[in-house]
């Protein structure tokens, strides 16, 4: 695994993030709705991650220094960088008042943007260990002997002995599930192909239940209900987007190095063809409307760019910070994307709430 000092510096810097999260949060919608929305990612995400980890056996993070671990192969850091990569993708989707049936894609597709520089380059830095081919992802008795057989639950015995959901050996060797397995297979540059795309599909998931449970407009902010279904939906919706690709790559014969392009280029469809949401006048009451005139009011946001900012900033240089070599190619790849997603996302924070608010000012002219 990496380098302590390497692990405390994810420790800092996702800390740091979900702090500038929670301000912006709580600048929108009030102190307490603002720390109950960012208490609910990270408990949220505790639980996912557990679930994924310990049904499916997919990775194992480094143990951190300074920060406890939540479980075995459960490091802190990990469950942190849940709420800034979350919260701005949904956030920022937001200011674009897409149509309804669109905002799901603008999420997906900025949360991939957003993780894509740390989820690539974690298996080559050793951020943590993919299934080897002997689908072993962890191997410490000292540490998983204790765990042996957990989940202790009855209806999951038989498929711990079909390995169809990770196991913990008695003498401390944790293995991948054969569907995790087979699904992760397929690499390039070290990485899992369906490892970034599930960051497409995760955000997808969020804005799905977002959108089922409530209105979706730069002028109304998400309410605590809104947070709350989506939440729940999102432990079981995220696997459609990667069973569509995985059905679309099949029929037509592709790998993922090419089907997962092609799913992502899709997505960008229903963003560039469906009609866009005019934008109307802000509601004076913010009690009705979860603080909708705090936020609605701003046409620019400088914290939540910078929060994406602070992200890319630490890792496409983190190739130059380090000792080990980086092959050229990767780390283009990895600039590239970044670069993509801050144009994204500064469009997001700066200019659509401008291009609205001159939408707003011509409907005006027409009425008079």
């Amino acid at each position: 695994m990496a380098d302590g000092s390497i692990i405390t510096q994810l420790d800092i810097l996702f800390t740091t993030l979900s702090i500038l999260s929670l301000i912006h949060c709580i600048s929108k919608r009030g102190f307490l709705s603002g720390t109950i929305t960012i208490l609910f990612l990270f408990i949220h995400t505790i639980l996912f991650e557990h679930a994924s980890l310990f049904l499916g056996g997919t990775h194992c993070h480094a143990s951190s220094t300074i920060l406890p671990m939540i479980s075995p192969c459960s490091s802190i850091n990990s469950v942190l960088f849940y709420i800034p990569w979350l919260y701005t993708s949904i956030e920022g989707a937001k200011k674009l008042n897409l149509h309804i049936a669109a905002y799901p894609f603008a999420v997906g597709l900025l949360q991939l943007g957003f993780g894509a520089c740390y989820e690539c380059q974690g298996p080559m830095r050793a951020f943590w260990k993919w299934p080897d081919e002997n689908g072993t992802i962890a191997d410490s008795p000292e540490i998983l002997s204790s765990w042996s057989g957990y989940p202790p639950l009855k209806f999951l015995k038989d498929a711990q002995v079909q390995n169809e959901v990770g196991t913990i050996s008695e003498d401390g060797v944790f293995h991948v599930s054969q569907h995790a397995d087979e699904a992760l297979s397929e690499r390039l540059w070290k990485f899992p192909l369906y490892a970034p795309y599930f960051h497409f599909a995760y955000g997808f998931a969020w804005a799905f239940g977002l959108s089922l449970s409530g209105e979706i407009t730069s002028q109304v902010a998400l309410t605590t209900k809104q947070w709350f279904v989506a939440g729940l939906g999102a432990f079981v919706l995220f696997l459609q987007p990667i069973w569509f690709t995985g059905f679309l790559s099949d029929k037509l014969n592709l790998s993922l190095v090419q089907g997962v392009p092609l799913s992502l280029g899709l997505s960008l469809l229903p963003i560039l063809i469906l009609p866009k949401q005019l934008p109307t006048p802000p509601i004076s009451d913010g009690n009705k409307r979860g603080s909708s005139s705090s936020s609605s009011s701003q046409t620019s946001d400088l914290l939540l760019f910078g929060i994406c900012f602070t992200m890319h900033a630490f890792f496409v240089s983190f190739p130059w910070r380090i000792k080990e070599h980086t092959p050229t190619n990767f780390h283009l790849f990895i600039a590239c994307v970044s670069t993509v997603h801050l144009i994204a996302q500064y469009y997001c924070c700066f200019l659509a709430g401008k291009q609205q608010q001159q939408q707003q000012q011509q409907k005006k002219q027409k009425t008079i």
